[in-house]
């Protein structure tokens, strides 16, 4: 979410909002395509097990290690983010601590809260997710009323949206991070007794919920930013403390940047447990810990160590790991998933339950997975228009 204005820069408004609806599109159905899969084996069933029941070995190993290279990149981005911006909050309040200093207070503290109790970790999230959201309604309802429309509707460069078309496909790999509700396929799938209906109902509206959340958040944040202004923050590197040092700079409410700030807190805390539990888990069950106090702080070495080691040697990675992430995520969780509804589909003709669209969809699918890929692969090597 966070990565997103700053990304998105380039493009401008009108045709990011045009990319998220697209991405939103294509990563409803892949999450999708996983619940037609596992619909096939039962309740209990995980990514894992349908990958290696659908997948040749290769494919399977290589979806499962983009999934763990994900979470981990993803803790790696949350303890850059909260770094910067827990630095930012304390430099406000009269602090300077260190930033490496805070990835370790940072990580040893809600680490210690997932090793000690998985439940309690639940509900530590819940209480940041009530959090951030009374803080979005208190920062939010005070920058809708200062945006100024002329910003987001008006091309900040000659040639109108056009001109501006070349910025959008940097835009994708993050995007698809941001819709990646995929790992919750199997949970739900559960949770709600096999009822294909109500899972797929809970997918559209988490869908639709994230769509809204970003399109409010890229109102707000260019309907107040000046299109050059984000120059400022990519150049410091394009963590969350640069975008709120400018947030800071041209609103006039010291309440609204306050909320802003303890916004962003909240929502990194949360995003960072969200992950973090999984990864965990994943750990704790593959590797067969124990689920007592020693398996649990095995697995919360291999869980927290590499990521907080990266960041202690890389702190600003934010934005480039999210864009990784999206890489990785467009093998597990769009490609793979296409691929393997193909496969049960030969494999279950008869199948009550199947994702609407056909082949066309599917390969549609899989196509937009590759382009992810290629989008990614190009920036990396300077090839695709990025705005800085």
């Amino acid at each position: 979410m966070f990565s997103l204005p700053t990304i998105m820069a380039g493009a401008w408004f009108i045709n990011s909002v045009v990319i998220l609806l697209v991405v939103c599109f294509f990563m409803f159905h892949s999450g999708i395509y996983i619940l037609e899969c596992i619909s096939k084996y039962g309740a209990g069933t995980n990514y894992f097990f349908i990958s290696k029941e659908l997948l040749p070995r290769w494919a399977c190993y290589i979806a499962n290690m983009a999934l763990i290279f994900v979470l981990y990149i993803l803790i790696y981005a949350y303890i850059s983010a909260a770094g910067s911006v827990i630095k930012e909050a304390a430099a406000i309040y009269g602090y300077n601590i260190n930033l490496r200093l805070i990835f370790i207070i940072f990580t040893l503290i809600l680490g210690a809260s997932i090793w000690w109790s998985g439940v309690g970790a639940s509900r530590l999230t819940s209480l940041f997710l009530f959090i951030k959201i009374i803080l979005f309604i208190l920062a939010f309802s005070g920058l809708f009323f200062i945006v100024k429309t002329d910003l987001l509707l008006t091309s900040p460069v000659e040639g109108g949206q056009t001109a501006l078309l070349p910025f959008v496909f940097i835009i994708i790999p993050y995007a698809i991070t941001s819709f990646g509700y995929h790992g919750n396929v199997c949970s739900l799938y559960k949770l709600y007794h096999e009822n294909e209906r109500k899972v797929v109902k809970s997918c559209v509206i988490g869908c639709v919920l994230a769509l809204v959340l970003y399109f409010l958040w890229i109102m707000g944040t260019m309907g107040n930013l000046p299109r050059a202004e984000f120059l400022t923050i990519i150049n410091k590197g394009g963590n969350l403390d640069a975008f709120i040092e400018s947030l800071y700079a041209v609103l006039n409410s010291k309440n609204i940047a306050t909320f802003l700030l303890w916004f962003s807190i909240s929502a990194v805390f949360c995003s960072f447990l969200g992950v973090a539990i999984g990864l965990f888990d994943y750990i704790l069950a593959s590797l067969n810990f124990k689920d007592n106090p020693s398996g649990r702080m095995k697995s919360a070495l291999l869980c927290f160590l590499p990521p907080l080691i990266l960041c202690m040697l890389f702190p600003n990675g934010f934005l480039i790991a999210i864009a990784y992430a999206g890489m990785a995520a467009c093998i597990w969780a769009i490609i793979c998933p296409a691929v393997m509804a193909l496969k049960v589909r030969e494999r279950f003709p008869d199948s009550r339950f199947k994702v609407w669209g056909g082949k066309g969809l599917i390969y549609a699918v899989i196509a937009f997975g590759v382009v992810g890929i290629i989008c990614q692969l190009l920036a990396q090597f300077n090839l695709l228009p990025i705005y800085r």
